[in-house]
């Protein structure tokens, strides 16, 4: 039976095994979406706790019988089974339960995820590196931006929390020399309104590529009054996102210099296709957020022309790809797409 044929027959959580995949550490994801058709087996790792918790309980009950290949109508249903009150959570186990389909999907048609949203996936695909546990002030700093970066990303990302303005244009300045290039600043939704006005002069583009996330919220009202203010703010939001009307409404209204919404956050790599249109339509760059690195690397690929460089994040994706049989690391700026079928990684169950 092919993927055309084949329904839904089973759906599982699975805790992962600590003496593989472990020893598990403050902030682990620790759990596998399981989903089987036709004696064929697709997965998703790795997952937290509340998200396969929603699964477990409710959604997984609502996608038995459904045919593989309708993803669209899956995530309808999925959606549907969803409260107001469950818009983030919910929609992130949407995604993971959506990814663990797809991954399905590709190893029923022997085929990588990618080929299966294009007829001709790219090879490779640029990421950037992210490393928001770095404090730049320690004496280490400047040895680790220089050796991150000579590592041939297409740039770099460094947290910059709230400080006074001027240490933190003082900082940025050090991280963009240490780095030999402009660096992408992510200040973690700790800035506000006021003290993102008054650094944002502070920033220039040689130095600063954009702030990510300078607010605590990603408000399409909040954005708007904030770009008003500081016209020449390179701004970038996008992972706290969690319905696509919001998200056409911000890229339409505020324009950000880059879109960095999360693939299965937003609800999966159906959703996220959507998502993708939406930027385009608004001439937005988009650059994947990193939490969801595989799916990321997968819609990259398929969509080259709307997609820039994904987001890899130096410290903790290592740590998530513990789940994984094999790793999806960067080589000069670049990973190679997994040929093998589905997602392209065999979960550590």
């Amino acid at each position: 039976m092919g993927p055309a044929d084949a329904v839904i027959e089973r759906v599982r959580v699975e805790c992962l095994d600590e003496s593989v995949a472990g020893p598990w550490e403050k902030g682990d994801s620790r759990f596998a979406v399981v989903v089987e058709a036709s004696g064929v087996t697709g997965a998703f790792a790795p997952v937290d706790e509340l998200p396969a918790a929603l699964i477990a309980t409710r959604l997984g009950h609502s996608a038995l019988r459904h045919p593989v290949s309708d993803h669209r109508g899956l995530l309808d249903r999925l959606l549907a089974e969803l409260g107001p009150h469950e818009a983030g959570l919910g929609r992130w186990a949407v995604g993971a339960l959506d990814c663990a389909v797809w991954d399905l999907h590709g190893r029923l048609a022997d085929l990588p995820v990618a080929a299966l949203l294009s007829d001709r996936p790219a090879r490779r695909v640029p990421v950037y590196a992210s490393w928001l546990s770095l404090d730049l002030n320690v004496a280490s700093a400047a040895d680790l931006v220089r050796a991150t970066a000579d590592e041939g990303f297409a740039f770099t990302k460094w947290a910059l929390r709230d400080a006074e303005a001027g240490e933190i244009a003082l900082l940025a300045e050090r991280a963009a020399k240490w780095a030999g290039q402009s660096v992408a600043v992510d200040a973690l939704g700790t800035w506000g309104h006021l003290r993102t006005v008054e650094v944002a002069p502070l920033l220039g583009p040689e130095t600063v590529r954009w702030v990510e996330d300078p607010l605590a919220r990603t408000d399409q009202t909040a954005y708007t009054q904030l770009l008003s203010h500081t016209r020449e703010l390179r701004v970038a939001f996008g992972e706290r996102l969690s319905h696509e009307e919001d998200a056409r409404a911000l890229l339409e209204n505020c324009r950000p210099t880059a879109f960095t919404f999360d693939a299965v956050w937003c609800g999966g790599i159906t959703e996220a296709q959507g998502w993708l249109g939406a930027a385009q339509d608004a001439r937005v760059p988009v650059h994947l957020h990193g939490r969801a690195f595989l799916p990321a690397v997968h819609l990259a690929a398929a969509f080259p022309d709307a997609t820039g460089a994904v987001e890899h994040q130096v410290v903790w994706e290592p740590r998530r790809q513990r789940a994984l049989r094999g790793t999806l690391r960067p080589d000069g700026g670049h990973v190679v797409l997994p040929d093998r079928p589905g997602l392209g990684m065999e979960v550590r169950r």
